[in-house]
């Protein structure tokens, strides 16, 4: 278990590094810390592109929100999730002779393979620099033929994580292209392997053969998160409550569609996932705001909350001025989903096309 939290947090410091990093970094802190105008004040013209942001800023914001933060922590988490399970499916294989032992697992950003360049007049441009790789590797070393004194490296297999439900067509075009790139060579926790010093062995054959390169895909459930919730009185008001938090209703399940192909469906859903990434989101918020208030005066009426506290405050605020003053269906459609989802919660927020309000939750005895 503490192994399984070391990767869960070298993983979300890779992606938070990488979020910093990005150039839409900076545009997202100016987002909690000044947002855009505020449409019921008087509209004061400033050119400094250190402070409000501009309509096209903002829908820069939100588009970065979803194509990159959501995205990357839910496959963060996937990945994570997906460890357990492949570990498992590679111990059942070396106990049925299927693979043999002695073997290595490597696993995310460990795995570096080189980009193909693109053709020139049908003509191969050869390899580029080491990018991002497959998810995950099987590999074992061996004894180079040409030279007993030199080792080189067999691929036994080459493993995909999805992080929502793709068709078994593309999951396998992903994984052979991850295959041909192999060709070009791969870098493993910095070790650079040459293709002449790699083994890869033959796939997608009819027959089942001990030699061919095993092909895992690994896809989440499909079950619904409850939608359940009910409200409690607390000494500062009413609260709205969700059922706690379970283990998945099913067990993780491991699938041979072909020989030498697998399929892995965890025991954690789409939509779980989408949930979690939709929290992560929210609390990095938090986190932008601990730096921001941690030397910067605090809002009128937010003197007795936390730096976190006001980060999510700041994002709620500047979601509903981007509502307000939206100019285009697409940015407005994605702010109201983080709007209600960072308001109500996933499961009560996300379906909704509207922008939702405390009214639309009553008391029991209101409905």
């Amino acid at each position: 278990m503490k192994r399984l939290w070391d990767i869960f947090n070298q993983s979300l410091d890779a992606a938070i590094r990488d979020i910093e990093d990005h150039p839409r970094g900076k545009l997202f802190r100016r987002l909690i810390e000044f947002g855009p105008h505020n449409p019921s004040e008087s509209e004061i013209l400033i050119d400094n592109k250190e402070t409000t942001l501009s309509d096209s800023e903002c829908g820069s914001c939100l588009e970065f929100i979803f194509s990159f933060m959501i995205n990357r922590f839910k496959g963060e988490l996937a990945e994570l999730l997906a460890l357990d399970p492949c570990i498992k499916l590679v111990q059942q294989l070396q106990q049925n002779g299927s693979l043999p032992s002695g073997n290595q697992f490597f696993w995310g950003d460990a795995i570096q393979e080189r980009r193909k360049l693109r053709k020139d007049n049908d003509v191969e441009m050869g390899w580029g620099n080491f990018t991002k790789g497959a998810d995950a590797l099987l590999v074992k070393q061996e004894k180079s033929p040409e030279s007993k004194s030199q080792n080189r490296l067999k691929i036994l297999g080459v493993f995909e994580v999805k992080s929502m439900m793709v068709s078994k067509r593309k999951v396998i075009t992903q994984i052979n292209r991850h295959v041909t790139r192999l060709y070009g060579g791969v870098k493993l926790a910095e070790k650079e392997w040459s293709s002449y010093n790699l083994n890869i062995p033959p796939c997608g054959t009819t027959e089942k053969d001990e030699s061919d390169l095993l092909r895992v895909m690994i896809m989440p459930s499909i079950w619904k998160l409850s939608r359940n919730w009910f409200s409690v009185e607390t000494e500062w008001g009413r609260s709205m409550e969700f059922p706690k938090p379970s283990d998945p209703p099913v067990q993780s399940e491991m699938i041979e569609l072909e020989p030498n192909l697998w399929k892995i469906k965890l025991a954690w859903s789409q939509e779980a996932l989408n949930q979690a990434a939709y929290e992560m989101t929210f609390w990095y918020m938090s986190q932008v705001g601990k730096r921001v208030y941690h030397t910067k005066k605090m809002p009128k009426d937010w003197e007795n909350k936390t730096p976190e506290q006001a980060g999510y405050n700041a994002i709620k605020m500047m979601l509903y001025y981007i509502l307000m003053s939206c100019s285009t269906k697409r940015h407005k459609r994605l702010a109201t989903r983080l709007y209600n989802v960072y308001s109500f919660g996933y499961p009560l927020g996300v379906d909704s096309k509207v922008m939702l309000w405390p009214e639309d939750f009553p008391y029991e005895d209101e409905k």
